[in-house]
Formats: structure tokens, C-alpha cells, sequence
């Protein structure tokens, strides 16, 4: 999703990162996947699920680097060899759910590796940041409509098509749109701010942290 001065310019599914920035050419960029890896614990999980009393679920614990590596060489092709790996070097097992993410993280990884600035965004505490509360899940129908209408009080006007929607799920759409918010803050100047303020932990030059936008 593509925001210019606040306002959809454009909305597409697409098949990877890469297709969505040639078509867009943003000048900024907020994505709901991790930028920047480390084998162990990341400080910006554990300090976005402190910020989501009773929603703390929804931050996923990040792949350690070590898996992601492997993945891109060839020598992690199973979920049991991502996850004996990630006990080698963090102490803890990998989730279903982050191995399946597994190749977007590398997609993310190898973009940053090369010079894209990506602002790392977690939808739920963004929303939790403009609601000034944790809202209910995003696949539920309030916690879906409540999103929507915060998103249209901040200005963001979601379309009722757009190209490739069938393939779009309700709440991916509303991700995209606050990671897109976000962005178009960064890029206006508007408040922001990192979680966590203070971390030694770095990639690609950069901390490593979750980026939101004040209200």
C-alpha cells in the first residue's frame, strides 16, 4: 500500500517486497517483518510485548540470524533443522510460524544488506499506539471495524477494490495501511519514536528497533 501526503495512492497484492518497491518507489518504507537479526533475543520484541499488555501474543519471537543464513545457503531446509539450530545458538526452539516466515526474512535481509532503508513497524502496537490501548485481534469483527475507523480518522481511506483483492486477506489489508501510515509519517516529519529508545543491538548500521508514529 502506498500513501503520498497522507492519503491511498495506491493498493496492489504482489508476489514480494521487491515487485512492491519497484511499483511504488516509495521514499520511505515501513514493513511488518523484522529488519535486523541476531542469534539470541531481540530487545525490540521484548519491548513491543511489554507495550501490549494482554496482546503480547501478537509479537512472534524473530528467527535467529544463524537460521536465516542457513536457509539462504541450502543447509536449513526443515523446520527440525531450523529449529535445532536456533536451540544451538539462542537456547530456545523456532515456531511454525517464524519458519514459515523464514524466506521473507531473508528477502528483507538481503535488501537491507544492500542499501534499502526498511523502518521495521508492528501493526498491533501502532494501532495500540493511536487507540492509546491494545485492540481486540484483527480477525475478529471488532477488532477489524475498529481499525478501519481509526485508520479513517487519521486520514487513510481504504478502497473497496483494488488490483488482486480477492487474494487479500481483511486484516493484511489493515496491516499494510498502518505500516504505510507510519512511513508517511517518517517521511512528513511527523513525531516517531523507537522501541526500545536505547539498544546496543545493530544491523546493516542501524539499531534494531520497532518504529511508531505519535498522535
Amino acid at each position: 500500500m502506498a500513501l503520498r501526503d497522507g492519503v491511498v495512492a495506491d493498493v496492489r497484492v504482489v508476489a514480494s517486497i521487491v515487485e512492491a518497491l519497484e511499483r511504488a518507489r516509495p521514499s520511505h518504507v515501513g514493513i511488518d517483518m523484522p529488519v535486523g537479526l541476531v542469534d539470541g533475543p531481540r530487545d525490540t520484541d521484548a519491548a513491543a510485548r511489554a507495550l501490549l499488555p494482554g496482546r503480547a501474543s501478537s509479537v512472534f519471537s524473530t528467527a535467529p540470524r544463524a537460521v536465516v543464513e542457513g536457509w539462504v545457503s541450502g543447509s536449513i531446509t526443515t523446520h527440525a533443522a531450523a529449529t535445532a539450530r536456533s536451540v544451538a545458538v539462542s537456547g530456545v526452539g523456532l515456531s511454525q510460524q517464524a519458519w514459515r516466515l523464514v524466506p521473507k526474512m531473508a528477502e528483507v535481509e538481503a535488501l537491507a544488506a544492500g542499501g534499502t532503508v526498511l523502518t521495521e513497524v508492528h501493526p498491533e502496537l501502532a494501532f495500540a499506539t493511536v487507540a492509546g490501548a491494545p485492540l481486540p485481534r484483527k480477525r475478529s469483527w471488532p477488532g477489524l471495524m475498529l481499525r478501519r475507523d481509526l485508520l479513517a480518522g487519521l486520514g487513510v481511506d481504504l478502497p473497496v477494490r483494488f488490483e488482486g483483492d480477492h487474494r487479500a486477506a481483511p486484516d493484511d489489508v489493515v496491516d499494510a495501511a498502518v505500516c504505510a501510515w507510519v512511513a508517511d509519517g517518517i517521511a512528513g516529519g511527523a513525531p516517531v519514536r523507537e522501541v526500545p529508545d536505547d539498544t546496543s543491538q545493530t544491523a546493516h548500521g542501524r539499531p534494531i528497533v520497532i518504529t511508531v508514529r505519535e498522535v
